[in-house]
């Protein structure tokens, strides 16, 4: 069950933009929950009290841009939520690329566009299955679980974000084909790491999200920096 808000101060297009909601997630055979609040503030509170959002249709105005510096908050938070922004101006779209909006769109809405989003959405946040052949037999597992690989003595290691792992012999060499294009980048010559889970990028290493820290080549920064900024473009293709 996705959770969903609407953040508008137009009662009567929250209520039909809901309905529509409700209808797109099961045509796709999804669920979701959306919750509405006619301010800001409400949402903000909410959000502070530990309500769960995973996608956001937000106003980006309600006076004087409010809805946008609100926005810029809840990205400030890190609150781990898609946002979709909404205005009856093409001119306000230029305001929202600082808080990397999934979408934006011009109200009213069309039907066509809305699609587009929850297709968007949906694709990021269905969980992509990983196949690896090894010698011990085939390893499957969501993208996201894997945190890194790394090899050492011609024995690759796979460590996941719950801190299990699995090991057998092989090279990275034989292992990048196996992996999707612009998941995963070399950030040392015995290191593979999940660009979703790069928390803090230094010249030296990588935190991720795990806590767990993992060295890095000096040659490797700038290809480790641009993979990043592919992968957060293919994520945020609005910014």
């Amino acid at each position: 069950m996705y959770e969903v808000i609407i953040c508008d101060d137009d009662n009567a297009f929250a209520s039909e933009l809901s309905s529509t909601l409700s209808r797109s997630f099961g045509k796709r055979d999804a669920a979701c929950h959306v919750t509405y609040y006619p301010e800001p503030a409400q949402m903000l509170s909410a959000l502070e009290r530990g309500d769960r959002c995973d996608l956001l249709f937000q106003d980006i105005l309600f006076g004087e841009e409010k809805g946008i510096r609100f926005a810029k908050l809840l990205r400030e938070r890190d609150w781990d939520m898609d946002l979709v922004l909404m205005s009856s101006s093409e001119r306000y779209a230029v305001a929202g690329y600082d808080v990397r909006p999934l979408h934006y769109l011009l109200k009213p809405l069309r039907q066509p566009q809305l699609e587009d989003v929850l297709d968007l959405f949906l694709e990021r946040h269905a969980p992509h299955i990983l196949s690896i052949s090894t010698p011990q037999g085939m390893v499957r597992l969501p993208v996201a679980d894997v945190l890194y690989f790394e090899i050492y003595s011609h024995v690759v290691r796979l460590r996941r974000r719950d801190g299990s792992e699995s090991s057998w012999r092989g090279t990275l060499q034989d292992l990048e084909p196996q992996l999707p294009i612009g998941q995963f980048v070399r950030v040392h010559r015995s290191y593979l790491v999940n660009l979703e889970h790069i928390a803090v990028l230094g010249r030296d290493g990588l935190r991720l999200t795990s806590g767990d820290m993992v060295p890095m080549g000096r040659a490797d920064y700038a290809d480790v920096q641009m993979g990043l900024a592919a992968f957060d473009r293919r994520r945020h293709p609005f910014v």
